[in-house]
């Protein structure tokens, strides 16, 4: 049976309050991170964590991370926030190792699921060590994403502190506020999801037109 964690993320939101506590933040781009930081900044302390190994090649890794780092000093000017990126160091070949055994499944398979994972997993070992009191990733905000597998892979790691914030960030309209943003904010958006399967797939579709 699926699980609503959007409403699992509303009772939370409840539970603070007005206490705003810490949050770690994993974000894969600046388009799809975009509403969920402007939603999230009226309730915790956000710290971004920038953890994608996935990207691939690397130039589009740098573009990633270039983008981000440039709407977050705009959103910080504009809605008064002071909030700050963390990059994990890109390991692209340690990434693959991981994911080359599963080469040949489809999008959207369980080798998705590891990739998740292995991103989230860096993220709240980051968060544990440096007692962030709340952990989650903007990877829900995409219907390309199995928001119950992320939440899933989260609930696995909670704890007291970190904990782990369920929500399902393309409900209400959470999706279309972020290609909203995105244009406003005139940010690059990307077209494949951003491993080097994705890529290639992208790859064969450009070749077909």
């Amino acid at each position: 049976m699926k699980i609503n964690y959007d409403l699992k993320l509303q009772e939370e939101l409840k539970k603070i309050g007005d206490t705003k506590p810490s949050l770690l933040l994993h974000v894969c781009c600046g388009p799809c991170s975009s509403n969920v930081i402007k939603e999230l900044c009226e309730h915790f302390q956000i710290t971004i964590y920038y953890s994608n190994s996935n990207i691939y090649p690397s130039d589009e890794y740098q573009r990633r991370f270039q983008e981000l780092l440039h709407f977050i000093e705009r959103f910080n000017q504009d809605f008064h926030q002071d909030i700050q990126v963390i990059e994990d160091p890109y390991n692209f070949s340690e990434w693959l190792s991981h994911m080359y055994p599963l080469k040949e499944l489809p999008e959207g398979s369980i080798r998705c699921r590891l990739c998740y994972s292995l991103r989230m997993r860096r993220t709240f070992d980051y968060a544990k060590i440096h007692h962030y009191d709340y952990w989650t990733t903007v990877l829900s905000v995409s219907p390309h994403k199995n928001s119950q597998w992320i939440n899933e892979i989260g609930d696995a790691w909670q704890s007291d502190s970190p904990k782990f914030l369920y929500a399902d960030f393309k409900k209400n309209n959470g999706y279309l506020k972020s290609t909203q943003m995105t244009k406003e904010y005139e940010m690059y958006r990307q077209n494949y999801c951003g491993c080097m399967f994705s890529y290639e797939e992208m790859l064969k579709r450009e070749s077909q037109k």
